[in-house]
């Protein structure tokens, strides 16, 4: 397994410690191809989905004057579900939160700050 893998495994039990039964799913993936590098309940679709919807987000900003991307964005789904993708480099992080399991406050101020941080240091 590469360091890198081995870094987005430690990061996924992180994930899973920091929001318990609120840590749905997750994935990691390069945007050149779109495909799970590592994850927790895989969702290649989501994957394809997401690179895609970042890319169009990004061009969309831009071409309306708005400053590009930062390291993440959430869409708010249906049944208090979110997702969060991370934005590092060229690789992406997607997860999908529960709400009704974890808080705002815990995804906000907890793991989503550790996870910023530790997948820098990963793909570096």
């Amino acid at each position: 397994m590469s360091k890198m893998v081995e870094s987005f495994e430690k990061i996924t039990e992180q994930l899973k410690s920091d929001m318990g039964e609120g840590f749905v799913a997750n994935d990691f993936w390069h945007q050149k191809d779109a495909q799970s590098l590592y994850g927790f309940n895989t969702q290649p679709k989501a994957c394809a989905l997401f690179n895609e919807v970042t890319r169009t987000l990004d061009k969309t900003m831009q071409g309306a004057e708005f400053p590009g991307l930062g390291e993440y964005y959430v869409v708010h789904l249906e049944n208090d579900l979110l997702v969060v993708i991370a934005i590092a480099g060229e690789y992406q992080h997607g997860m999908l939160v529960d709400l009704s399991k974890t808080t705002m406050g815990i995804l906000m101020s907890v793991a989503l700050p550790n996870l910023l941080s530790e997948f820098k240091k990963a793909i570096s």
